[in-house]
């Protein structure tokens, strides 16, 4: 079989669910509360002409230009935590203010009515999407590019008359846009509503809407006696008010985050006229003073940058705390206790053996799928940390999976088991292939994604059984283990009895692709290839196949599998994880997270200070935020969190439905369905709350690979 290795960037958020404003999950315990958008240290993007994409300070100091990024006449918008910006001209590039590492430029849309250029893009869905306006049709996808764009709107709510422009998006998730007719009438400003899937006028007429930082309010432009001037209205577009009187055009307002100041494109007289002046001006709402932001002709169109945090959760062991019983704690509630929510039940445990990497890596998938913690343990007999965390998570009767054979857990592991109330249920086979097959036949005799790696070594072992653990509690991914290049006949007859029509292969790593191209099987195969250089590569590209704009992500330290297998454990339906060195953030995780900051809110990892250095945690928050002054670390010893963090913010939780499975961000697969409930995740869905169905919509063609037979 031949193959081609390549970045494939499956879909594995719906379009459905973007469209009904459905939030994605969040990290275990580190939801943390929003803090309040900085007033004052915000930048202003203004779109330069033939200086291009610039920005300055709200004082009207440091105006600078802005490498890499080019606009062509439209603002560049703010991700909603203020780390990137986002641009049209040609096609629509988010990236930093700072530079080219973060830059992602987004496939053409599909599926429109026209090939026009893009315009006005803005993010949505607290920075995981991207509304735009080509050739007056709203366009949305996902911020990192994992899918083509689409229409937004059906035909019936905006016509082949509309040309809808200038989308805004608001926290809550609604949409305001401007609507002209195909001639350029303006038709008011009209508002999506993403959670009932209306589309209603709100302003009869107006143009520019923007909404103020916290939804609120809502600021426009309208005609008065022939000038442009600029209203505020309430989020529902009622109560208008002129705020500005003189007789010269006021265009493409912009609130300050704090909602008490707007900046706007001020002109001497009409814009566009051969005497004009055009300067970028500041109004205070609450005294009604100007003054004047930018000289004459430098900057138009500007957009005030949000400033608020992000986190880092360090989970680490303390005393007799463990790392695997740390990342339960920050998991899983206490069983017979009250909820706490930010929690999951434990419907079961893993244990693994604390001395061996390969074979404890495939109890991350099964530990994510049955929804229990992996816990770590001497192979002779049960430790006391693991019993002791058995016992506060797991209610009596409740299956404890011992993965492996007795030479890993002994038969006496298996009776300490079971003498505390549990059923012990081992997983045993004579070799590590073969317990990856019998792993995988305990999740599911028929999943619907294969991961398959070489279980010489731990790395890519553990990205790929993170991955398929991401179909959360009755997911129905597995994870098997090569012998090298070779496919053992465990593995090979696993796969056979499979229908290559209703099951996804994806090899992680050059070692797995090869044994598969290499093998036989009965039926033909074609499955995507995820390699690189490095096993930093292998994850980051992973990663970027298997999520969709994450708001999380793992950073675990490439010399300690425990820690690893931990975390990925735990936090596996979060989002994904990458591989890091541990005196600085390697290169591939540090691009892969810069490209998703304006998704990503929360980065975790495991293990203690060793594992990450003071640099490596600064080049976190320095990929994910703002810069790293703008992201606090919540310290959680033993997998507590703590009743505040250093800066005073309200201690984190993740708001979960009952204490019932979160569903994590992606739900590849198959399956349909829709949820209703208070819970965590997005799939496929309408309203808010859980959508339990995979999108396979925007999944793309496999590799083109023909297995021999």
């Amino acid at each position: 079989m031949n193959s081609r290795t390549r970045r494939h960037l499956a879909t594995l958020t719906s379009a459905a669910s973007l469209a009904a404003g459905l939030l994605g999950a969040a990290a275990p315990g580190a939801q943390a509360t929003p803090t309040a958008p900085d007033t004052s240290t915000g930048l202003l993007s203004l779109y330069g002409g033939t200086n291009g994409a610039e920005t300055v300070n709200s004082d009207g100091t440091g105006l600078r230009s802005v490498p890499d990024i080019t606009s062509a006449n439209h603002a560049l918008n703010w991700a909603p935590d203020g780390s990137k910006v986002v641009a049209a001209a040609g096609k629509v590039t988010t990236g930093r203010v700072t530079g080219a590492t973060s830059l992602v430029t987004l496939p053409a849309a599909t599926g429109t009515r026209s090939g026009a250029a893009d315009e006005d893009p803005v993010y949505w869905q607290d920075g995981s999407a991207v509304v735009y306006s080509t050739g007056g049709q709203l366009v949305h996808g996902p911020s990192d590019g994992s899918w083509a764009p689409e229409p937004l709107l059906t035909s019936g709510q905006e016509p082949a008359s509309a040309y809808d422009v200038h989308p805004t998006a608001s926290p809550a998730g609604t949409l305001a846009f401007e609507r002209r007719t195909a001639g350029g009438t303006n038709q008011g400003i009209w508002l999506y509503d993403p959670g009932n899937g209306t589309v209603t006028r709100i302003v009869d007429e107006g143009a520019s809407p923007v909404f103020s930082a916290d939804g609120s309010q809502l600021a426009f432009t309208r005609q008065v006696d022939g000038w442009s001037q600029v209203f505020v209205a309430g989020a529902d577009g009622g109560d208008a008010k002129q705020i500005t009187t003189d007789a010269s055009d006021h265009l493409f307002p912009t609130w300050d985050p704090a909602g008490h100041r707007l900046a706007y494109e001020a002109h001497s007289t009409h814009a566009g006229a051969s005497d004009d002046v055009q300067t970028v001006r500041l109004l205070d709402l609450r005294d009604g003073t100007t003054k004047e932001i930018t000289g004459a002709g430098k900057g138009a169109k500007p957009a005030w940058q949000p400033l608020r945090q992000n986190y880092l959760a360090r989970v680490y062991g303390t005393g007799p705390l463990t790392i695997d019983a740390a990342a339960s704690r920050w998991t899983y509630d206490k069983t017979g206790a009250a909820h706490v929510p930010g929690l999951v039940t434990a419907r079961s445990a893993v244990l693994v053996n604390k001395s061996n990497a390969t074979y404890s890596a495939l109890g991350i998938t099964l530990a994510a799928e049955k929804q229990g913690p992996l816990l770590m343990t001497s192979g002779s007999g049960l430790d006391s940390a693991a019993a002791a965390e058995l016992k506060r998570t797991l209610p009596k009767g409740s299956t404890v999976y011992l993965n492996g054979p007795t030479k890993l857990l002994s038969s006496k592991v298996a009776d300490q088991v079971t003498a505390l109330g549990y059923k012990a249920l081992r997983m045993d086979a004579s070799d590590l292939s073969g317990l990856s097959a019998r792993v995988a036949k305990q999740i599911t005799a028929t999943p619907s994604w294969i991961f398959l790696a070489d279980g010489g070594e731990y790395h890519d072992p553990i990205a790929a059984a993170t991955a398929a653990g991401a179909l959360g509690y009755r997911g129905t991914g597995v994870v098997l283990l090569t012998n090298g290049k070779t496919v053992p006949s465990s593995v090979k007859s696993y796969i056979n009895a499979l229908n290559p029509k209703t099951t996804n292969l994806v090899t992680v790593g050059y070692n797995a692709d090869q044994a598969v191209q290499h093998t036989a099987f009965t039926k033909s195969w074609s499955y995507w290839a995820i390699g690189g250089k490095a096993h930093e590569d292998v994850a980051a590209n992973l990663a970027r196949f298997w999520w969709t704009a994450p708001n999380s992500a793992v950073v675990e330290d490439t010399w300690t599998w425990q820690n690893a297998a931990a975390g990925g454990a735990a936090t596996a339906t979060y989002g994904p994880m990458l591989w890091s060195t541990e005196g600085t953030l390697s290169a591939q995780a540090s691009t892969y997270l810069s490209q998703e900051a304006a998704s990503v809110s929360v980065v975790e990892t495991f293990g203690g200070n060793s594992s990450y250095l003071p640099a490596n945690r600064t080049a976190i928050g320095n990929a994910i935020a703002a810069s790293s002054a703008w992201t606090s670390t919540i310290w959680a010893a033993g997998g507590d969190v703590p009743a505040a963090t250093a800066r005073g913010v309200k201690a984190p939780a993740l708001v979960a439905g009952g204490g019932e499975a979160p569903t994590g961000r992606p739900l590849p697969g198959t399956g349909t369905g829709t949820g209703t409930g208070t819970g965590i995740g997005i799939g496929i869905g309408t309203g808010t709350g859980i959508g339990t169905g995979p999108d396979r919509t925007h999944l793309p063609a496999p590799d083109g690979h023909t297995a021999a037979r």
